[in-house]
């Protein structure tokens, strides 16, 4: 940082087009990096996940891509975790590959993760979503689109090969999973999905879990003890309730009146709040109404906050998709 500021970024889908065009194909997640301050940033550091071997060929770069189109950056330097790059201005920025260095040794392992999250169980079923990754994809990232679900926290680490095709097995071996197989390939945002589900009683306390490639070599193993995060999961907070208290400072400015009022509807014919209730509501400053009504709520537990959220997707879609607010 050249000076303090604030800055934001999103992850956004990389233009495969543009990128194929230039001979580059995505190396790690696309960032959108914006500040009120637009030369307070002269530097960035971006994680990779390429073998100390790989990172000599010259292969990895910087993609600049703006109003104006993509140019490239070159690193400053390439330590075994990080690229460094000069920014000349504020865009989007992400690693890239060069398409032919790269795929020239297509079977060069990268190294990759494993995040493994424990679904909600619906009677005595439970699933475990397997999400096969780069491993410069952030966490936190990728566990906010989980809806809730529990991440089981084991060593996630391994290598792997672009192109080829891996295969979870379980023991128990009478466990239910899909798919059989999958290709490996990059996934970088901003939408993560499954790659692999196991389906489990929920009486399944433990399991080894390994995933293997086509030719039967094992790439990742572990012993999955699954009371921890099951425990977690049942005194956690409901993620309804979440999802209004990591964002009930930007709905509390964003609501508008006509919004708040109805959501209010909603929330009387639920019975979810009193006359009184909205008495006391109505007596507060116009600023202050949205706030008291998110708090409200949220006081009353999982379902009426449920309700709200289900009803601000219907009567404002635009706020929760800027917030990325599901329910």
């Amino acid at each position: 940082m050249a000076k303090e500021a604030e800055l934001t970024y999103m992850t956004l889908i990389w233009d495969e087009d543009l990128l194929n065009s230039g001979g580059k194909t995505p190396a790690g997640p696309l960032f959108q990096i914006k500040s009120a301050v637009e030369d307070a940033l002269t530097q960035l550091r971006f994680p990779h996940s390429e073998t100390k071997e790989a990172m000599k060929d010259g292969a990895l770069s910087v993609a600049d891509i703006s109003d104006e189109g993509m140019s490239i950056l070159k690193p400053l330097e390439m330590t075994e975790t990080h690229v460094v790059v000069d920014v000349p201005h504020l865009s989007s920025f992400g690693l890239v590959w060069h398409i032919i260095k790269r795929f020239m040794e297509k079977n060069r392992p990268i190294r990759s993760q494993l995040m493994l999250y424990l679904r909600t169980p619906i009677k005595k079923l439970q699933i475990m979503t397997v999400i096969v990754l780069l491993d410069n994809v952030p966490l936190h990232e990728i566990s906010r689109q989980q809806n809730g679900a529990q991440r089981v926290r084991i060593p996630s680490h391994c290598q792997l090969d672009f192109g080829h095709k891996y295969s979870i097995h379980v023991d128990p071996e009478d466990l239910f999973l899909q798919p059989m197989h999958d290709d490996f390939s990059p996934r970088f945002g901003p939408n993560y999905h499954p790659t692999f589900e196991v389906f489990l009683d929920t009486s399944t306390e433990s399991l080894n879990l390994k995933l293997q490639d086509q030719s039967g070599k094992v790439a990742w193993e572990n012993r999955l003890y699954l009371q921890e995060a099951r425990w977690l999961m049942s005194r956690r907070m409901p993620y309804s309730d979440m999802q209004l208290i990591s964002h009930r400072s930007a709905l509390s400015n964003g609501i508008s009146p006509a919004t708040l009022e109805k959501l209010l509807d909603v929330l009387i014919e639920n019975k979810i709040l009193t006359d009184e209730q909205i008495a006391s509501v109505s007596a507060k400053p116009q600023e202050e109404r949205a706030r008291e009504v998110l708090q409200m709520v949220q006081y009353k537990g999982r379902d009426p906050s449920t309700i709200l959220l289900a009803a601000l997707r219907e009567v404002d879609p635009v706020i929760c998709k800027e917030l990325e607010i599901d329910y």
